[in-house]
């Protein structure tokens, strides 16, 4: 008897279950997005900052600066990634950087304006005079951050994009704070690597931030004061 009742209601429970949504005999569970899109901000490496040429013709990139540009190509290359997405700014200094990157992932660099260098906003509403200070560059990001910053549910994407320290130093205070406006509070190095994770839930996290692992110490360089170990390099 004890046995017959358990068999009748294992059925009756099991019948329940097939007349329940999402419990039905041959269902699949809900599919659960979990793709990544990883932003991986890099910065130019290290220029003439000597040249009074406009930063879209003149500014290239000292004999140093194409080393570190090197060193980061070959650090993407080991990484053995399909990059979905690479694109530089218009300046000559993160034109050249990702030519050289380009070189070991044997990708073509395309350019994007919005990543062009620029002066935002501060937490202290100052800025410095600087000749890419240019109106609107808070709108400009702005811009910047909706078309890169998307969630790719579907599936894993690498995007690659070389800028510039303000932009990504920019980037990575709206992640932290919900704006840019912390960014001079950070320093970042010659041709490291940021990287930006962006979750299926639209949620944002910063991965890595400056990292300079792929660069012999005496050839990092940083614009101002750095880490301590290593002077800002001077124009040759």
């Amino acid at each position: 008897m004890t046995n017959r009742r358990f068999t009748y209601n294992f059925i009756l429970i099991a019948l329940c279950l097939a007349f329940t949504p999402g419990y039905g005999f041959g269902q699949s569970p809900p599919k659960v997005e979990k793709g990544v899109r990883y932003i991986y901000l890099i910065r130019h490496g290290e220029y003439d900052h000597d040249d009074k040429a406009d930063s879209k013709t003149g500014k290239h990139l000292v004999e140093l600066g194409h080393k570190q540009a090197g060193f980061m190509g070959k650090r993407l290359k080991k990484l053995r990634l399909k990059f979905d997405t690479f694109v530089s700014s218009e300046y000559t200094r993160a034109r050249e950087t990702a030519d050289d990157i380009g070189k070991s992932i044997k990708l073509t660099p395309t350019r994007d304006p919005l990543l062009n260098e620029c002066t935002p906003a501060s937490a202290s509403d100052k800025k410095e005079p600087s000749e890419d200070d240019e109106s609107g560059c808070d709108q400009r990001l702005d811009a910047a951050w909706a078309k890169y910053v998307q969630a790719s549910p579907g599936g894993d994407v690498h995007d690659v994009l070389v800028c510039h320290g303000n932009v990504i130093r920019w980037f990575v205070s709206r992640v932290l704070s919900g704006d840019g406006k912390l960014w001079r509070g950070m320093a970042i190095a010659n041709a490291s690597i940021t990287v930006i994770a962006v979750r299926a839930d639209e949620s944002v996290r910063v991965a890595a931030f400056s990292d300079t692992g792929h660069i012999p110490a005496d050839k990092q360089t940083w614009t101002g004061d750095g880490a301590g170990w290593q002077p800002k390099a001077k124009a040759k």
